[in-house]
């Protein structure tokens, strides 16, 4: 009798730390900063695109965009008592060149600068405001999309969500990049423990249409058609729920044509090239 209630006992214990793991294993990832609290990150951005001309007249460039900053992440109310969030710029660099020569910049006037956002109820970008002279630098597009990746509801080790095109964002900023592309990013909670889970990423890229790429004459109109892929990989704080660290690297390839404008009756002659575009974001915690 002693024997069958040990063996009841042990069972019990099991099941309750079974139950306990299962708990554990699930957890909510949207990026909530509580108010009053404030997470200082460093981050960085660097997208290299080289164009091959195709022919003698072919279209040739090579692009370097690089940008490095430092950023007070906090979260405040409004007038409302709604929360905001602020990323203060506390420190930034930029370096841009073509074709080997470098191109001013103006990083100096965004120090003590805000990039501002509130969230909606699901944890998605609900309203952004910024300094318009911060948009070249890349930097207002990686902070938003620090919101754009996280599920709406609890998820489980093992499972996978945002399979489709547009579904969820990836942390990046495209638009540092010459060729407009469109992604479709699947994530997957691959674990979860003392509270730190790990999030890997995998990103497909398309784009079949307008671009504008720079190039030593001046920026050039072209159609780009390209595809491409990617992977992220986030380690975040569930208990504070905040990031500590994410990278996303992506590569891009395909070609491109431009059609310059010829007088009535004299033939077309499309200038074309092939290019590769690697690019590499980041983010870490520092405090």
């Amino acid at each position: 009798m002693i024997y069958k209630g040990y063996v009841v006992w042990i069972l019990f214990l099991v099941l309750i730390a079974s139950m306990s793991a299962a708990a554990q294993s699930s957890v909510s990832l949207k990026p909530v900063i509580k108010v009053g609290a404030e997470n200082r990150y460093v981050v960085n951005a660097v997208v290299d695109t080289r164009v091959t001309a195709t022919g003698g007249g072919g279209i040739a460039s090579d692009v370097h965009r690089e940008t490095t900053a430092t950023v007070l992440l906090r979260a405040v109310t409004n007038e409302k008592g709604l929360p905001v969030y602020q990323a203060v710029i506390e420190a930034i660099l930029t370096h841009t060149s073509v074709d080997g020569i470098g191109q001013p910049g103006d990083e100096a006037s965004l120090l003590g600068q805000r990039i501002e956002y509130r969230l909606d109820s699901t944890g998605q970008l609900a309203k952004a405001s910024f300094p318009e002279s911060a948009t070249g630098t890349g930097l207002p597009e990686l902070i938003l999309s620090l919101t754009k990746w996280a599920p709406a509801g609890d998820v489980t080790v093992g499972q996978s969500w945002g399979t489709g095109a547009g579904d969820y964002g990836y942390i990046a900023a495209p638009g540092m990049a010459e060729v407009a592309k469109g992604a479709a990013v699947s994530y997957r909670l691959s674990s979860l423990a003392g509270g730190k889970a790990l999030i890997e990423g995998t990103i497909s890229l398309k784009q079949s249409g307008a671009s504008l790429v720079r190039t030593s004459q001046g920026r050039l109109n072209v159609n780009a058609v390209a595809t491409g892929k990617g992977s992220s990989r986030i380690e975040y704080d569930a208990t504070a729920g905040h990031i500590i660290s994410a990278t996303t690297e992506t590569s891009l390839t395909g070609r491109l044509a431009n059609i310059p404008p010829e007088p009535e009756g004299v033939k077309l002659q499309p200038r074309e090239g092939s290019f590769v575009e690697n690019a590499k974001f980041s983010i870490t915690l520092v405090q």
